[in-house]
């Protein structure tokens, strides 16, 4: 059963949260970890080559991507241990912590004007056994209500765990698998969120369906890379 704030802070009652990074009763991040975590360089891309709006050329290029933001490596232990809480423990607080620490981070390094927040979809199985899109959560958190979300994609089928295959198989495996929700209306400008970013294989085929249905610019955001 996910775990909203609410049902967080009455278990913190009975069970205090220690900090993800150094264990200290605290919060997920206790502060001073908090202070020592690296925010990735915007002039960066993922794959950490020089680039503009977050990406290099080869990944402009290859992703079909304007832009992306990206807050954090995925290397970061402390990071990492929050997303699988997050998306393999169900504590759905999370969204809040991100968003109550680095929503104004998030906000000043997107674009501005009237963009449209989406979110990377999870199949109707998985999502109903997890009971929510970890990716949609992140993305009201975190931009709501500067920007308006709506439920633009759906997963037409499962997919093997992304983690599981390289970069080859991850292409492949999500060939084709998302497409355009029926009925809904197609912005100019679309904000796409996931929670990671690795090879770039679920972003570019989410990008491929948004741009085929006329979305002319297109830019994601991502908690980690790596």
């Amino acid at each position: 059963m996910p775990t909203n704030g609410l049902g967080r802070n009455m278990l913190a009652l009975l069970m205090p949260i220690e900090c993800l990074g150094c264990g200290v009763e605290s919060d997920w991040i206790c502060p001073d970890c908090r202070r020592s975590l690296k925010f990735h360089r915007e002039e960066l891309c993922f794959c950490g080559k020089a680039g503009e709006n977050g990406l290099c050329s080869k990944h402009r290029e290859k992703l079909g991507l304007d832009g992306l933001t990206t807050l954090f490596s995925y290397a970061e232990p402390a990071i990492r241990e929050l997303i699988h809480q997050l998306k393999y423990r169900r504590h759905t607080d999370v969204a809040e912590f991100f968003a109550l620490k680095y929503k104004k981070k998030v906000l000043a390094r997107l674009p501005r004007g009237e963009w449209m927040v989406t979110a990377v979809p999870l199949s109707r199985k998985h999502q109903k056994e997890r009971g929510f899109n970890q990716s949609a959560l992140l993305a009201r958190k975190l931009t709501e209500p500067i920007y308006d979300y709506a439920e633009l994609l759906v997963k037409k089928r499962e997919t093997k765990p992304q983690v599981k295959l390289n970069k080859k198989q991850r292409g492949k495996n999500l060939l084709r698998v998302f497409a355009l929700k029926r009925g809904v209306a197609v912005p100019e400008q679309v904000i796409l969120v996931d929670d990671v970013v690795t090879t770039g294989s679920t972003l570019k085929e989410t990008v491929r369906v948004l741009r085929k249905a006329g979305v002319q610019q297109i830019w994601a955001l991502t908690i980690a890379h790596g």
